[in-house]
Parts: structure tokens; C-alpha cells; sequence
């Protein structure tokens, strides 16, 4: 019986995932919030602190004022969904985990660029039309309609629309406002 090696077997890069599935296999820092509102929140879009409720709540972006949390992931061992059957996403009141130090797979919203600043737009893009999906500075400068994500970056380029990778590192809560 032949031994297996990495040069039968695979390697070390990691096929494009999910959006929202955590990236690669580094330790990443997730935190859980409910969401407060009836709009249901995608996985891979950015989550905003929920001012009206500050108490562990979260929403969708809807305002020039809000703050990110960070990014929503995709959690594989329960389901979440709006109307029970076939959609995919956080209902209101589901606990919605969010990625605020790591690694993970989004779908763009317009086309990026490899290090540029991840900005989250309030009607999403054509590439992705969830509320919060995330484009680039690339894209266009930060508005009241494009929130710049605090302290996270492009790892890929990526076409609109496609998988690409996110880097997030959170310090403390950061004001977004323009």
C-alpha cells in the first residue's frame, strides 16, 4: 500500500468557501448578538450595532451613523431562516454569531481589489444585494451609504459577485460615521 503524501493528498490552500464560513484554520474571535429588527441579516454582510437596544442586539445597516460590529458568519449546526424552509439567513430574535477578529469567505458586492479597505454598502451591489454587503474603496469613496469597515482589508482580488476573503481585526468599538 503506497503512503499518502501532500503531493496526492492536496495542500495547504484552501478552496474558495462560503460566504460567511470562516477562511482558514487560525483561531478567529466570534461574538453572538440577536438580531433586533424584522429585516433578516445575510451570512458574510456586515452587522451594525442596534442603537434603539444596545443590550447584545445587532441589525442590518440602515444609516450613515451606525456602527459595524464586524461580519456575519455562517453557522453550520443550527439552521437559520426567515421563513423555515429554503432561506438561508438570521430571522429576527436568532442569535446571529459575527466575526470581529479573523478570516472569512464574502460574496462581493462590486469588483475589489487584494489590500483594499472593505467598505459595507447599506443597499448592497450588484455583485450582492444584501443589506450590508460588502464592496471595496475601489468601489468608491466612503458616504452615507458606504460605511468603511474598521480595521479589515481585502485578501483577494475578486470579481463581482465572486468568493473572496476578508480580514478583520477589531480594537474596541470604532465609530464609522463620515
Amino acid at each position: 500500500m503506497a503512503q499518502a503524501t501532500l503531493t496526492t493528498v492536496g495542500s495547504d490552500l484552501l478552496t474558495a468557501g462560503m460566504p460567511g464560513q470562516i477562511a482558514d484554520l487560525e483561531t478567529a474571535q466570534v461574538i453572538t448578538r440577536q438580531n433586533s429588527q424584522s429585516t433578516a441579516i445575510d451570512f458574510g454582510v456586515a452587522a451594525v450595532w442596534d442603537t434603539g437596544d444596545a443590550d447584545n442586539t445587532c441589525r442590518v445597516q440602515n444609516s450613515s451613523a451606525d456602527f459595524i460590529l464586524g461580519i456575519t458568519v455562517r453557522e453550520p449546526l443550527f439552521a437559520a431562516s426567515a421563513d423555515g424552509l429554503t432561506t438561508v439567513n438570521y430571522a429576527q430574535y436568532k442569535a446571529v454569531p459575527i466575526l470581529t477578529d479573523g478570516r472569512i469567505f464574502v460574496q462581493a458586492a462590486e469588483a475589489t481589489r487584494a489590500q483594499d479597505e472593505v467598505i459595507s454598502i447599506t443597499g448592497g451591489g450588484a455583485g450582492n444585494s444584501s443589506a450590508g454587503a460588502l464592496g471595496a474603496i475601489v468601489g468608491g469613496a466612503t458616504s452615507s451609504t458606504r460605511l468603511l469597515v474598521p480595521g479589515s482589508v481585502w485578501l483577494t482580488t475578486t470579481v463581482s459577485g465572486g468568493i473572496g476573503v476578508v480580514q478583520i481585526k477589531t480594537v474596541g468599538n470604532v465609530r464609522t460615521t463620515t
